[in-house]
């Protein structure tokens, strides 16, 4: 192989791992976006939490009113996260 071909082939294959890494970084990017939580997910209400615990509507209120519970206010709508829902029952069956 002469060394203009040569350099050919290099530029072909650098050209083809810069759009391989280019391509890795943005699955990366996305993969991170994720785990960090920067996805939205579907809020529940007090009354799906309330189905979901076994409990009765009111004590859920009053658990979110405490802090007891995670939850966040929209306006004067108060929604949970599946996720933060989640930890918290974990943390509840391990403490």
């Amino acid at each position: 192989m002469d060394l203009p071909e040569a350099l050919n082939k290099l530029e072909l294959l650098e050209s083809n791992l810069l759009e391989s890494v280019k391509e890795l970084r943005a699955v990366k990017a996305e993969l991170q976006k994720q785990a960090n939580g920067h996805s939205l997910e579907p809020l529940l209400d007090p009354e799906q939490v309330a189905s979901i615990l076994g409990v009765d509507v009111n004590h859920v209120h009053g658990q979110a009113r405490s802090g007891k519970l995670p939850s966040v206010l929209i306006g004067k709508y108060r929604r949970f996260s599946p996720k933060q829902l989640s930890k918290w029952l974990e943390r509840k069956n391990n403490g």
